[in-house]
């Protein structure tokens, strides 16, 4: 009950930001992790290469579209001053001014990588890949941003969230860097079928 009254306490703008900042935030790990691990021979068993893309597609979107009802629930709060030309202008707001920065930074990345990755016959694979490599600054500046603009940061199932998930990209990114995107998970040795003998 005590959890319930919370709740309802809260001025509804001000949970939404709280909730769909959190639902972002949780979209863009797992958009990290499908798109890091997408050539990866255990992703390419369980799915086909068109399900595996529509599937980081998704995430990648949802989270944008989440991004963006966080910073419109900001701006109608009353809780702190946020203005429109906040959520696209780094450094005019008086709440924590660098930790919000740092999240504009965060949507502007995301934007940037979003249009590429619909331009990205245009571009070029090479190109493409270099200006995608900024999904990494996207979730670097997420989490910081989080970490310390958010209001749910001291609490530990906040902190949780950011460590797991800190952990799991950094994690699926070094197996990836390591090992290679289409490394096997065990290497098999190429042995004849028993019984097979030269002809």
């Amino acid at each position: 009950m005590n959890l319930i009254t919370g709740i309802a306490d809260v001025p509804f703008w001000w949970l939404m930001a709280r909730v769909s900042g959190i639902l972002g935030y949780l979209l863009i790990t797992g958009s990290m992790v499908s798109g890091v691990v997408l050539h990866t021979r255990l992703v390419q068993k369980l799915a086909s290469p068109v399900a595996r893309m529509e599937w980081h597609r998704i995430l990648a979107t949802l989270g944008l579209a989440l991004v963006a009802l966080h910073g419109v629930a900001l701006v109608m709060d009353s809780y702190v001053t946020i203005t429109w030309t906040d959520l696209f202008v780094p450094g005019g707001t008086e709440y924590r001014p660098l930790w919000v920065s740092v999240g504009v930074l965060a949507m502007w990345l995301m934007v940037i990588v979003s249009l590429t990755a619909m331009w990205r016959k245009h571009l070029g694979a090479r190109a493409w890949k270099a200006i995608h490599l900024a999904s990494y600054g996207v979730f670097i500046t997420a989490t910081v941003h989080g970490l310390m603009a958010g209001t749910d940061s001291n609490q530990p199932w906040m902190l949780g969230i950011y460590v797991a998930s800190t952990a799991l990209v950094a994690g699926v990114a070094a197996r990836r860097l390591i090992a290679g995107p289409n490394a096997p998970l065990k290497r098999r040795r190429a042995t004849a079928p028993a019984g097979a003998g030269a002809e």
